[in-house]
């Protein structure tokens, strides 16, 4: 009897099990995409990596909910791939996955139908699944569209629409962007639905692009639409064609990045030309170059604000940020939100300034051996803590810099404060506690 009761009561959690939450498949790639081909349904895959806090999110809360399950399983077979390991590299990379988590739809030939991507609710998570069989099932797949574009390229009705249908998949729409707004009059290029396709399209945007002289020709039209968002779209063009640079060791594309910025507003936020070349120095790797530049934008930019004018500038900020809020001018936000804001508006320019110093110094540190750098390194370094005394990576950035140059003794007494500073706020120990172990016999801490 009792063993009967356990069956029971064993199947009755197996029942429980697989009515709550999706089942993601838990073979390979080409294994889901033969099942799917077995059982005639289209493939679910969650892209996601170990370090993004979306998507722990969703598999935390919103995967396992049953109404969630129910939609998912009985529409798809589900698959998880991590972006950075295995095969699931290769599979990022065929569908230009480039933020996480991304929500692929794939047929069992290979093919994507729809895509989407980011934290969501429940209730939207399971809209996103609708509007993907309803993509599916769209009696006018897009390779209908691609091969009626020849002969439409120049109806915009059709344009707008193709690029809605190229949006489902993900596809970039910023060529042909500028093909319907060179059918269009100058007067008619800042109109509500072309505010709508920069809204779409600004991560797509680059600096050479129709769209971005658009921005700069029709300012005025645009601004009592959209006011400050027309410099965050042009920014966000330079951004693009900065990374479009650095990927292709464009120097040319590099230097027309620089002096788009140099015309953009000056604001605390601009960036000086130093810190585009030290970036794309770092990323082509030429490290002279790189020291140079990382030099120039480290003790003209960043050591130019002193420390009091850090504490200043947040103390102004987080005032401005309270009238606007007092006044109602910092939008419908939740108090959880709110708070969030506050503290991110506490901190923020002593936060940008030491992470900025950081940053190059750590990299000083993990590549360079020239002496002379290396003591501007440790400049830079105390600057940051100097800014921000009581952060165990900065204090970690500045052991490891002092035992480089050979002050060993120094070096292991600073690295034993990371250890007890991370300690004291129950963080991560593991690296410090193994960099104090090297130091301490005399090991090499850097490759």
């Amino acid at each position: 009897m009792k063993k009967q009761l356990l069956l029971l009561s064993a199947l009755f959690i197996s029942i429980l099990g697989f009515s709550q939450g999706i089942e993601f498949e838990r073979g390979t790639w080409k294994e889901v995409l033969e099942k799917a081909k077995q059982t005639n349904k289209p493939i679910f895959v969650d892209v996601y990596t170990s370090w993004c806090g979306p998507c722990k999110k969703m598999s935390k809360d919103i995967f396992p909910l049953a109404e969630v399950g129910k939609e998912f399983n009985a529409n798809f077979i589900c698959y998880q791939i991590d972006a950075e390991k295995g095969e699931g590299i290769k599979v990022a990379k065929k569908y230009e996955v480039m933020s996480y988590p991304t929500y692929l739809f794939v047929k069992a030939d290979g093919l994507l139908f729809s895509r989407s991507g980011g934290s969501m609710n429940a209730e939207k998570f399971i809209a996103v699944s609708k509007r993907a069989i309803a993509d599916m099932n769209d009696p006018k797949p897009l390779s209908v569209w691609e091969k009626e574009y020849a002969e439409k390229k120049n109806d915009p009705a059709f344009l707008l629409d193709y690029m809605n249908k190229r949006l489902t998949v993900g596809k970039s729409n910023a060529e042909l962007f500028d093909e319907y707004l060179a059918l269009l009059p100058s007067d008619q290029r800042a109109s509500d639905k072309i505010i709508e396709l920069y809204q779409k399209e600004s991560r797509n945007i680059g600096i050479n692009s129709l769209a971005y002289r658009n921005l700069q020709e029709n300012g005025i039209l645009f601004f009592p639409k959209i006011g400050i968002y027309i410099n965050m779209f042009m920014s966000q063009a330079i951004n693009n064609s900065f990374r479009e640079a650095y990927k292709n060791k464009n120097e040319h594309l590099l230097q027309q990045v620089v002096e788009a910025n140099d015309l953009m507003p000056k604001t605390p936020q601009s960036r000086p030309k130093e810190e585009f070349y030290m970036i794309y120095y770092i990323k082509t790797n030429d490290l002279n170059k790189y020291i140079s530049n990382a030099t120039l934008y480290c003790d003209n930019s960043l050591m130019a604000v002193s420390s009091d004018s850090i504490i200043k500038m947040d103390k102004n900020a987080l005032m401005l940020f309270e009238i606007k809020q007092r006044r109602g001018l910092a939008g419908k936000v939740d108090s959880t939100y709110l708070a969030q804001l506050r503290g991110y508006m506490t901190h923020a320019n002593r936060d940008k300034y030491s992470l900025a110093l950081n940053s190059v110094a750590w990299t000083f540190f993990e590549k360079v051996t020239d002496v002379k750098s290396l003591e501007n390194a440790l400049r830079w370094s105390k600057r940051s803590l100097d800014i921000y005394p009581d952060n165990q990576m900065f204090i970690d950035t500045y052991a490891n810099l002092l035992y480089k140059l050979g002050q060993k003794e120094n070096a292991i007494a600073r690295e034993t404060e990371a250890v007890n500073l991370a300690r004291s706020k129950k963080s991560d120990t593991k690296e410090f506690e193994e960099t104090l172990k090297k130091m301490t016999a005399g090991k090499k801490t850097w490759k």
